[in-house]
């Protein structure tokens, strides 16, 4: 019998009452543990894999605390986005179905890598399937930021802040800020600058293997490292940020009821030709 985890934000009440109906229909086809307060303690020994019930926010955190330690995960969407998500609630139970039949493959996607170096001690050390942000804080003025791949300096930036995206990140504050989308299942990192005062500053693709540096310096205001947009601390101008590929990437599973570019088409309004009439 199959060991199932399920997990999800315990403060949305959406969550709530879609694992009130998923947990009893799971509970007469598998072994179910709810724990909707999972974190990098939870007990995963034996777990098959984890329902994320939730939408994308649900999905970079599971990644994190239970994704990053072999687990894959599955995705049901309660949020709004649900980009990162295999099905709406809705659809729930066919989609279990499949998965506990084993209709399904893996697909394993790239994670980043981040810490943070503060006067040769190390401050913060996190890994995210989305994003790494140095980004200025509330007073509206650029920050400067060296920019360096594998030791070499690159640039420096004038801007509102730096993205370093994996490819499923890249569809998310990357995209926001004129960065391309990356198919899925590439290994990349993509570094876009937020509102650069140069213009011919744009984003630069680079292979999975390079591992970036950030220095953020002259600014106003203490500017801010976050990581998915859910770990973050705030910088002093002797910091030092490195991002790399994390070494285990993230198990989605996944149905095939949905693929990347019909996402894009529905998620990102995609309409192709305009209406003429």
């Amino acid at each position: 019998m199959k060991k199932i985890l399920v997990i999800g934000n315990k403060e949305k009440p959406a969550v709530l009452l879609a694992v009130d109906k998923i947990e009893p229909w799971l509970a007469e086809r598998a072994e179910v543990r709810v724990d909707l307060d999972a974190d990098s303690d939870t007990e995963l020994d034996g777990v098959d894999f984890a329902v994320v019930v939730g939408g994308d926010g649900s999905m970079l955190r599971a990644a994190r605390v239970v994704g990053r330690r072999g687990v894959p995960l599955l995705g049901i969407n309660v949020g709004k986005f649900g980009f990162l998500t295999e099905c709406a609630a809705r659809d729930y139970q066919g989609v279990l179905e499949d998965v506990l039949q084993g209709r399904f493959e893996l697909a394993q996607r790239m994670m980043i890598h981040c810490t943070l170096q503060r006067d040769g001690r190390e401050a913060l050390d996190a890994v995210g399937l989305n994003d790494a942000v140095v980004s200025r804080a509330s007073l509206s003025r650029l920050i400067t930021i060296d920019f360096y791949v594998d030791g070499e300096l690159v640039t420096t930036y004038r801007a509102d802040g730096l993205i370093v995206a994996t490819p499923v990140g890249s569809t998310a504050h990357s995209l926001a800020a004129g960065g391309p989308i990356l198919y899925p299942e590439l290994e990349a990192l993509v570094v876009t600058p937020i509102c650069p005062h140069t213009l011919s500053n744009r984003p630069l693709a680079l292979p999975a293997r390079a591992r970036v540096s950030v220095r953020a310096r002259e600014f106003a205001e203490a500017p801010a490292l976050t990581v998915d947009g859910q770990v973050s601390a705030q910088l002093e101008a002797s910091d030092l940020v490195t991002v790399e590929r994390a070494k285990e990437p993230v198990k989605l599973i996944c149905t095939g009821r949905s693929a990347f570019f019909e996402t894009l088409r529905n998620k990102l309004d995609w309409r192709g030709q305009p209406r003429y009439v």
